[in-house]
């Protein structure tokens, strides 16, 4: 570069302002993605911890119940469940199941399922409830 003398020559030229300006853009169009992946995953996980505390719930009510409640399928658990995460109305439908294992002896499962972005989800929780009859 030559130099002109009395010109000041410090500084940045447009052309330098214009690749920091294009890296910084960059810089930031990925933290943004990155800050919404965040969220996502954020809020996608309190869904999923919601499920699990509707699922123990579900399991410690019928755990709770007598066992010729459980032998018969009479107990009946609120579905579906409505709960609010964030700005997020989400609705959980709770299924639950019993297996005979023997005369005294049930296996219990409960299923928690929900939509989000319409991808279903799901969280199982199982127990064995027994009598001493």
């Amino acid at each position: 570069m030559r130099r002109i003398a009395g010109k000041n020559t410090k500084g940045f030229t447009l052309i330098e302002l214009l690749v920091a300006m294009l890296v910084l853009s960059i810089g930031l169009m990925a933290m943004l993605d990155g800050l919404a992946n965040y969220m996502r995953i954020n809020i996608e996980n309190q869904m999923r911890n919601e499920a699990m505390r509707i699922a123990e719930a579900s399991l410690e009510t019928l755990r709770n119940a007598t066992f010729d409640d459980v032998k018969n399928h009479t107990i009946v658990i609120a579905s579906p469940e409505q709960r609010k995460i964030r700005n997020f109305t989400i609705n959980y439908t709770v299924v639950w199941t019993q297996t005979r294992i023997s005369d005294s002896s049930y296996a219990i499962q409960v299923s928690v399922t929900w939509n989000h972005r319409n991808i279903a989800h799901q969280h199982d929780a199982a127990s064995i409830i027994s009598t001493d009859v």
